[in-house]
């Protein structure tokens, strides 16, 4: 039964136990006539107050009455808490702000958090999910479907959806993460672009045909900028006069979103200073209308006599000079570490394992460097037939030193050649060499 309630009321008694009231002040109503609601439910400690934003007190029961059933229904397990109900049916959008939010100020890398948003957005728009509630399996694996994304990427993909949904569930935003049993795709063997370093010959032929796009391809190769962020290059991020020149990328047009610092190589910097205009200003782009399409690029390939895929499928794009500078670092003998900063990595597994083109190192020539532990060493001598020399003339040796027999004759064996004794057993190896000897009237072989 609903009654009305003052700040001196008694305490509810009986389950549910809930009531209305307006506040009062000094034994007056308050200017406040909004009616509040009181209640306790079985297994409340204390009683709860909560506004009802009504001044009809038939209103403000039913609506107490609402409130106390669906906290029923709640503590029940039949109704999902308010939170998730709220959640359901709140843009997707608008979590995801509050989520990233919170990464913040968890302190997550800012890279992280826009790389993050920047999938989710992704996800959100061409799923077209507008609620948490229109996120299902079927919704997402139709999305994966028909991308031609790498199966590594599509991975990242789901990862950022997860944790997204994970977090929105330790809130009691949602009842379960929807996503939770998507299984991964397979990313060994499943790489989309298998791309390959250029060789130097092929490097020096690119470079000869490219005209004005010689410069854009020095950079690449030399400093590993993306396409992007040789657009986005100005002449007030070049320091071409510094004792040590260099060129800096700003972190708004850098992909991992960090500033960096790059030096430069003698010939980028001639080429640079080849092009500069005389008074160029602090924001004019340095490589206007040089950085070439996909289709020019191929074109100049072309004209280099450099072939777009290789036998083995891998292709050579204009990203392929990043991989270009990832294995001449490797071949000049640069430290992980110092590459892997070169590269503007995170991770040393990306710039050993995906960017360094393991077919062009000396994989050959490192392991003829591997040092010797005496054993024999080849020559001339290592043919089958001089094999086959070598082992009669073991076994000769090794019936040489056995009890002899007197040989007839042998008071004439030191006036005799030794030619007299060469035969098929007496050829010999460089380490084997054995000699006929006299020693006690038997014919013996020694070892030297």
């Amino acid at each position: 039964m609903l009654e009305r309630m003052t700040n001196h009321s008694p305490a509810c008694i009986g389950w549910p136990c809930l009531s209305v009231y307006k506040r009062t002040k000094n034994g007056k109503v308050s200017i406040a006539r909004n009616y509040r609601g009181r209640y306790r439910l079985d297994g409340d400690a204390k009683i709860t107050d909560i506004p009802l934003h009504t001044t009809d007190k038939r209103v403000a029961q039913q609506k107490l009455e609402e409130i106390v059933r669906r906290k029923q229904l709640e503590a029940a397990g039949v109704l999902p808490p308010e939170a998730i109900r709220e959640a359901a049916i709140a843009p997707i959008n608008t979590l995801l702000k509050e989520y990233l939010a919170d990464l913040k100020a968890l302190g997550r890398a800012e890279e992280y958090i826009y790389i993050v948003q920047k999938q989710i957005e992704k996800l959100v728009s061409e799923c077209r999910w507008l609620t948490v509630k229109e996120v299902t399996p079927n919704s997402f694996s139709k999305w994966r479907s028909v991308q031609r994304k790498a199966a590594k990427t599509l991975n990242e993909y789901l990862a950022s959806m997860n944790a997204f949904l994970n977090w929105l569930k330790r809130n009691q935003r949602v009842g379960f993460n929807p996503l939770k049993s998507v299984e991964k795709v397979q990313a060994n063997g499943r790489q989309v672009r298998k791309r390959r370093a250029l060789t130097s010959e092929e490097m020096t032929r690119l470079l000869s045909v490219a005209g004005p796009r010689k410069v854009v391809y020095l950079a690449a190769v030399f400093t590993g900028l993306r396409r992007g962020e040789l657009e986005a290059l100005e002449w007030g991020d070049l320091k071409l006069d510094a004792p040590k020149p260099f060129l800096s990328v700003r972190a708004s047009t850098a992909k991992n979103r960090k500033d960096a610092v790059m030096m430069l190589h003698p010939d980028l910097l001639v080429e640079f200073k080849a092009i500069r205009p005389k008074g160029a200003g602090s924001q004019e782009r340095v490589f206007a209308g040089r950085v070439p399409s996909m289709e020019v690029f191929r074109t100049d390939l072309a004209k280099a006599k450099i072939r777009f895929l290789n036998e083995r499928g891998y292709r050579a794009d204009f990203h392929s000079l990043r991989h270009t500078l990832a294995t001449n670092l490797a071949l000049a003998g640069t430290a992980p570490r110092v590459a892997m900063e070169v590269m503007r990595h995170s991770d040393i597994r990306l710039t050993a394992n995906v960017y360094t083109d393991a077919g062009l190192l000396p994989v050959s020539d490192a392991v003829t460097k591997l040092p010797s532990f005496g054993t024999k060493v080849a020559t001339s001598m290592d043919t089958p037939a001089a094999q086959a020399s070598q082992i009669d003339s073991q076994k000769m040796f090794r019936q040489g030193r056995d009890e002899s027999t007197p040989v007839p004759g042998s008071e004439n064996l030191k006036t005799q050649q030794p030619s007299d004794y060469q035969g098929s057993a007496a050829v010999v190896s460089g380490s084997v060499m054995p000699s006929p000897e006299i020693e006690n009237g038997c014919l013996t072989r020694t070892r030297t």
